[in-house]
């Protein structure tokens, strides 16, 4: 990743940017070590390594996504969003939507996610 996320916000573009680029070492360093990724079938992968195989999957697809942050909060050093996504599947041409519930923490390294929810809860 080329610079520290200054905001919640631009931990999203910054996720957006590097898997539409198939940039799977950018996004994966996006998430906390500790962090946790809902998977879609509500199952839950826990820290980085367990991260790094949904995220191989999904630029395995070769996805195009956009999001939109509809609402953050902010408390210190924690935060919490709501973001619209759009994920264009390359290899069918077809379009999925969804909601997520994002929970990100700023550390020494700037904003990561610390809880990313993409299928809501």
């Amino acid at each position: 990743m080329q610079t520290t996320p200054n905001s919640p916000a631009e931990v999203s573009d910054a996720f957006v940017q590097a898997v539409n680029a198939a940039d799977l070492e950018s996004a994966i360093g996006l998430y906390r070590e500790d962090a946790v990724l809902l998977a879609p079938d509500g199952s839950q992968a826990r820290g980085a390594g367990a991260i790094r195989g949904l995220l191989e999957n999904l630029i395995s697809m070769r996805v195009q996504m956009t999001t939109r942050v509809r609402s953050v909060i902010v408390a210190d050093d924690f935060a919490v969003a709501s973001e619209d996504w759009t994920m264009r599947l390359d290899a069918d041409d077809t379009e999925q939507h969804g909601r997520s519930i994002v929970c990100f923490a700023n550390g020494e390294d700037g904003w990561r996610f610390l809880i990313d929810a993409p299928w809501g809860l």
